[in-house]
């Protein structure tokens, strides 16, 4: 375990073990590393894994500066220079996605050999003919709007409702101790502005750039997003392969931790020439 200081100050944690190629775990938003602790061990028997907490998240700092997927990407690039890696895959669960995508908007993908996106999608507000975002394709610019005013004022009232439609078959009692952790350690202005990011992103012309082996995994009972948001994804990526979970919702890494080790395994062990 390590703290990493980005260019503008802020300390990152993240931690890291075993040896080989290096895997890049990225969590969601509210989450933090832990979301991939099951598969983590796992995957360290043969890589080298590294787990991050995004800025504002998890043991790393939660400045008042910075809170923007652009920010998160560079503190990924950094990472990355001060570790001086190479051949990186790449696994994004969500925001971690949409941090995944904006990494290649700004770097590229010369330090990667392969991505894993896991139940996201490249624009989560539905407007004009775009129907694949959040929600299945029922969340509009204006229940964004709503949603940051009710995060802003009481992050609980928003918290209840979302985790609700997220993790539908959570008892109330499992449900009130998931709130309760995701309540207590987080902190709502950062929750705001990542929440403000992810909901101005649209990351449809990056898609093409994507020129390494990419997974495109998705929940199949995932009520956020759509079998279709990810076929639409792996139309767009050169290399792209859509994968499914079986009964699992939008958080299909903690759900099924056997099958999320077992594909990430699967993605890093592809053999990429960028030449």
């Amino acid at each position: 375990m390590a703290l990493f200081e980005a260019s503008d100050g802020v300390k990152l944690f993240y931690k890291q073990q075993g040896e080989g190629n290096t895997i890049i775990l990225v969590h969601g938003w509210s989450a933090d590393h832990t979301a991939f602790d099951q598969s983590f061990d796992e995957l360290s028997k043969n890589y080298h894994v590294i787990s991050v907490d995004l800025r504002g998240h998890g043991t790393s700092d939660r400045p008042e500066k910075g809170l923007s997927l652009k920010r998160f990407a560079t503190d990924l690039e950094e990472l990355m220079e001060h570790l001086n890696l190479q051949d990186v895959t790449l696994v994004g669960h969500s925001m971690g996605g949409s941090t995944t995508f904006e990494y290649v908007r700004n770097f590229g993908v010369h330090r990667l050999k392969s991505l894993s996106i896991f139940d996201m999608t490249p624009k989560l507000v539905n407007e004009g003919d775009w129907n694949l975002g959040l929600y299945h394709g029922k969340y509009t610019r204006e229940d964004s709007l709503n949603d940051l005013t009710v995060i802003n004022e009481d992050f609980s009232e928003f918290a209840k409702p979302f985790f609700k439609i997220a993790v539908p078959y959570l008892t109330d009692d499992l449900m009130n101790e998931q709130l309760e952790l995701v309540i207590n350690n987080n902190t709502p202005h950062i929750l705001s502005a990542m929440w403000h990011a992810m909901a101005v992103a649209d990351f449809r012309d990056v898609l093409p750039n994507i020129t390494v082996p990419t997974q495109i995994v998705y929940g199949e009972k995932s009520t956020l997003y759509s079998k279709e948001t990810a076929d639409y994804l792996a139309s767009k990526i050169p290399q792209a392969k859509v994968v499914p979970f079986e009964n699992c919702t939008h958080l299909l890494v903690v759900e099924n931790p056997a099958k999320t080790t077992e594909v990430i395994e699967e993605i890093a062990k592809i053999s990429y020439n960028h030449n």
